[in-house]
């Protein structure tokens, strides 16, 4: 529920996927949820921008759209690790 479904459906659409009619009604119709939904006080310490931009790059429905393993290793979220500095909070 979190990515929603429309992103879901243009992916089986693109590809030329049925879902079995028993599996699309229980997956049902869902509106992407925007991931600052999830930030709290406990947890804002630890989300930055590029924490964010790094998880909605991740987490993709479509295979070719999502980042490969040497394009996350080389997003700037982890450039603080490169460089050996504490990350910027929101």
């Amino acid at each position: 529920k979190v990515l929603g479904t429309d992103g879901l459906y243009d992916y089986l659409n693109k590809y030329k996927i049925e879902l079995d009619p028993h599996l699309e009604a229980m997956v049902g119709r869902h509106s992407r949820k925007p991931w600052l939904k999830f930030v709290t006080t406990e947890n804002q310490h630890l989300v930055s921008h590029d924490a964010m931009d790094f998880l909605d790059k991740l987490l993709v429905y479509d295979h070719q759209m999502r980042l490969t393993a040497k394009e996350a290793m080389a997003h700037t979220y982890f450039d603080p690790v490169r460089s050996g500095y504490p990350v910027n909070p929101v």
